[in-house]
Formats: structure tokens, C-alpha cells, sequence
């Protein structure tokens, strides 16, 4: 069987859909499959390009005008490959939903596709809307097109149903697997408090930090021994935000290659996941499966992938949230309950599961 991917969810830096491709890219690979990316350079450690070793040889000043350069090399190379139709089934990745490969796909080849989540408009609990542009359209386009779509989660399958009226015998929920490497050997951070609640991944729009961290100013200002460690860089405007809320102090930003993150996750009190809309929840998996217990929005994605093993809030009440932080920060037993628990749930969320369904439903595709 002869996989095609698409190249251009790796033209994106280290993210979770990134991860996700790339990861599924490789176990299909060792379950057999011949899969081909016309890639020439990666923006992520994730998996390499064809001219991967140049890409650290490029000076900062001209490397997004190269890469730029060479992502649209990758993308005619992409475009020649589906010309020359020596494949079997074709996977697209574009978070945007390019549809230019229709010029070249052959009528009769099957294509595959991956629904993250549907791109709902959500209003936020501070009255402002993170809005999805026209990409739900390009998404419905794509969707009705496509010979099988694969949705992460229930919650998104019903979102799609919604979107797009296609037939519902086209679409197949996986659950997405853990895919974060538990193995990887942990490295300790630099000045890491040692009482700390987590939070992972961006933190814009639908994800609700300012909502959450508001939430919980008052409180934490007052917590002489407690932190909020938060992934990745702050910005300007973050750190107005938190001197306007006297905790300035108190917030931490961290980068977190997984080795930090999975020390991160191991030592965190637990994992704060507020957000408003998600097709999956990939953080609450990867918390769960090292023994972090988390405190997450009481939304159907989120419920699918937790199920009584994580503490539920409403994301839109200032005292749901507190509420929940609380109860585990103040009450050891709650948090130990919740790490055991996680830890059985995550066992039957893995990424060979996922894998081998993946596996069975492109076999289909040309059945």
C-alpha cells in the first residue's frame, strides 16, 4: 500500500497537529506501509526534510525567505507526485484546507482526510469571539469530496454532520493516541517552584487563559508558595495583563521541548485546561499518562477523552474554575484519586490503536 501526504502541515513549527502527522507518518511506516512526503525542509524536530541538514546552516536574517522558498518547492514537488498518480491513496494535512491538489488528482484515486475539529466561532467568557474565517467552508469543501474522513473525536463527527449534511457512512472516529514520548528522559528546569499549576499550549482565543488566570488572580495573589507555569514565551501584552492583576510574580513562562515537558507534567499539581472548543484535548491525554491529574472544561471532546478520571469546571464561570483548582491544590487525597485514575484511563487511549485503525481505513479506501 503507497501512502501520499500531503507536505504542508510540516511546513509549520513544532505544534500539535505537527506532531500528530509526523507521528502517524512513522508508525505507519513500521506497520508496513510505503508512505511518501515530498518534503525538503521540516520547521519542526518532529520529522526531517530531504535538505533537513541545511536548514541549521541558514542565518536567522534570510531563513524565513529561504524556507518560504523551499515550502513552495515542496509544494510543486507535492503537485508532480500526484501527477505521476504512482500511488494508492493520497492524505491531505493542510490546516488551511488548500484544495490546489484537485487540479492534479486523477478522479478515480482516493483521497483521505483528518477532521481536528470543525473551526467553530466560539464567544469567550470576556465577550470576545476567536473566529475561524472562511476556513470551515474550505473544510465542508474538501469534506464532501474526500472518499473517507476520519474525525478525532465524537463531538467532532457531530460538528462535521452539522457543517456539511455528507453521508455519515464516510466518516470514522479515531481517537487520537498519546503522542508524546514517555520514555524520553525528563530534564529538570532551571528555578522550577516546587508547587505549581500547569498550562500547556497556547493561549489564545478559545484556549481562555485570560478568563482562567483572572479567575484565579485574587486567590493565587495570596498563595505564598504556589505558581502558574505556563508553555512557551509570554508576550508583552501577557505580562500587562498579569501586572494589572498584582501576580506578575507569580506566572511562569517556560519552552518545553518534551523532555521539559515531560518533567513539567510529572511535577505540575496539575494541568489547568480551560479551553472553550476542542476536537480532541491532546493535553489532558499526555497529563493523564504521567500521572498529572487535570482540571478541564465539562465539554464533549473533553469528556470523551477523560471520562471520570479528570476534575470537570464550567469555562465560563469564574467560580467553576476556582472552584476546581482549589479542590485539588487544598485536598491531597483528590489529586492522588485523580492520578490513578488518569493513569488506567490513558492506557486505553494509545497511539498503536490508533495506528492500526488508521492502517484499516486507507486499506479501505481502495476496496
Amino acid at each position: 500500500m503507497r501512502l501520499l501526504v500531503d507536505p504542508e502541515i510540516f511546513f509549520y513549527s513544532r505544534c500539535g497537529m505537527v506532531r500528530y502527522y509526523s507521528m502517524l507518518a512513522q508508525q505507519l511506516r513500521e506497520a508496513g506501509m510505503e508512505v511518501t512526503i515530498p518534503l525538503y525542509l521540516s520547521k519542526s524536530d518532529f520529522i526531517d526534510g530531504r535538505f533537513q541538514k541545511i536548514y541549521h546552516f541558514i542565518f536567522n536574517r534570510s531563513r524565513n525567505f529561504i524556507v518560504n522558498r523551499v515550502n513552495r518547492l515542496s509544494k510543486k514537488w507535492y503537485y508532480k507526485c500526484i501527477e505521476e498518480n504512482d500511488f494508492d491513496v493520497l492524505m491531505i494535512t493542510s490546516p488551511v484546507f488548500e484544495d490546489v491538489f484537485l487540479q492534479y488528482l486523477d478522479s478515480n484515486k482516493p483521497f483521505i482526510m483528518v477532521v481536528h475539529d470543525t473551526m467553530r466561532c466560539v464567544l469567550g467568557p470576556d465577550g470576545l469571539y476567536d473566529p475561524a474565517g472562511a476556513n470551515a467552508d474550505r473544510l465542508a469543501f474538501l469534506a464532501r469530496r474526500a472518499t473517507k474522513v476520519i474525525c478525532i473525536s465524537n463531538k467532532t463527527k457531530k460538528d462535521l454532520l452539522k457543517l456539511t449534511s455528507i453521508n455519515e457512512e464516510k466518516i470514522t472516529v479515531i481517537h487520537t493516541g498519546n503522542l508524546l514520548n514517555l520514555s524520553i528522559e525528563a530534564s529538570p528546569v532551571d528555578k522550577l517552584p516546587e508547587r505549581y499549576l500547569l498550562f500547556v499550549g497556547d493561549r489564545t482565543g478559545r484556549k481562555n487563559f485570560r478568563f482562567f488566570i483572572r479567575a484565579i488572580s485574587g486567590w493565587l495573589e495570596k498563595q505564598e508558595k504556589l505558581f502558574v507555569v505556563c508553555t512557551g514565551s509570554s508576550t508583552k501584552w501577557e505580562q500587562d495583563l498579569l501586572k494589572s492583576l498584582h501576580i506578575e510574580g507569580k506566572v511562569l513562562f517556560v519552552e518545553a521541548p518534551d523532555y521539559v515537558l515531560v518533567h513539567l507534567y510529572k511535577n505540575a499539581i496539575a494541568l489547568v485546561y480551560p479551553s472553550l472548543y476542542e476536537g480532541f484535548g491532546l493535553p489532558v491525554l499526555e497529563a493523564m499518562s504521567l500521572g498529572c491529574p487535570v482540571v478541564t472544561s465539562e465539554m464533549e471532546a473533553l469528556m470523551e477523552v477523560g471520562g471520570d478520571a479528570v476534575m470537570y469546571i464550567d469555562p465560563y464561570s469564574e467560580s467553576s474554575i476556582l472552584k476546581g483548582v482549589q479542590s485539588i491544590v487544598e485536598n491531597q487525597e483528590t489529586a492522588l484519586v485523580l492520578k490513578s485514575k488518569g493513569l488506567s484511563r490513558a492506557e486505553q487511549l494509545t497511539i498503536q490503536r490508533m495506528v492500526h485503525s488508521f492502517k484499516q481505513e486507507i486499506l479501505a479506501c481502495v476496496e
